[in-house]
C-alpha cells in the first residue's frame, strides 16, 4: 500500500503540489487531530493523487504523530472523508472503485483504537455502482449501508442525509438518493 506522494524523483505527478485542506477535527476520543489533504498535480488523463493524514499532537515529544494515512488517485470518484457529525463522528470513510465487474467501490470505515491510532472496521463492496447516474457523492449513497452495518440505522428510521441536504431522500435498493 501506498503511503506517500512522494515517488520517484523523476515523476513530476507523484509529490504533492497542492494543500486541499489543513483542519482541527475532533475524533471520539475528545482529542483534537489535524486532518491534512494534500494533492499531486492533475495528469492529463484526469488523474490526481491525494493523500488524506489524521496527525495527533504529543505533547510530550512536542511532536506530531500520523494516526491514519490513505493516498487515492484516478479520477473515479475516490473519495477520503473524516466524519465531523452523527453515530460516525471520528471516524474515517473512505471508497476506492473494484477492477472487476459489476463495477462498483470498495467501501472502508476506520475507527480511532485505544492507542490514538486508526485500524479498518468495517469493509464491503458497494451498492453503489460506477456510473450509475447518482449525483451523490459515493460516501453520501452508501451511509444508510455504513450505518446499518454497524448498528447505527435500521429501516424505518430517518435516512441518514448529506450535510448539503437532500430535496427528496429516498432509497434505490439500498442506495440513497436524493432528486
Amino acid at each position: 500500500m501506498r503511503t506517500s506522494l512522494a515517488g520517484a524523483p523523476s515523476d513530476l505527478f507523484d509529490h504533492p503540489h497542492f494543500l486541499d485542506t489543513v483542519q482541527v477535527v475532533w475524533a471520539r476520543a475528545n482529542e483534537p487531530l489535524l486532518w491534512v489533504a494534500t494533492a499531486s498535480l492533475n495528469s492529463t488523463d484526469g488523474n490526481q493523487l491525494k493523500l488524506s493524514e489524521a496527525l495527533a499532537y504529543r505533547r510530550v515529544s512536542d511532536s506530531f504523530e500520523r494516526v491514519y494515512e490513505k493516498v487515492v488517485g484516478h479520477n473515479n470518484n475516490e473519495e477520503v472523508r473524516f466524519v465531523t457529525s452523527g453515530p460516525l463522528k471520528g471516524d474515517i470513510i473512505s471508497v476506492e472503485p473494484t477492477s472487476n465487474a459489476p463495477f462498483g467501490f470498495w467501501v472502508t470505515l476506520n475507527a480511532q483504537s485505544a492507542g490514538q491510532a486508526y485500524r479498518q472496521v468495517l469493509r464491503y463492496r458497494s451498492a453503489t455502482r460506477y456510473g450509475d447516474g447518482n449525483p451523490l457523492a459515493v460516501i453520501d449513497s452508501e451511509m444508510p449501508n455504513i450505518e446499518s452495518r454497524l448498528g447505527a440505522w435500521k429501516t424505518g428510521q430517518r435516512l441518514p442525509l448529506p450535510a448539503s441536504g437532500c430535496a427528496k431522500p429516498h432509497l434505490v435498493k439500498t442506495e440513497l438518493w436524493c432528486s
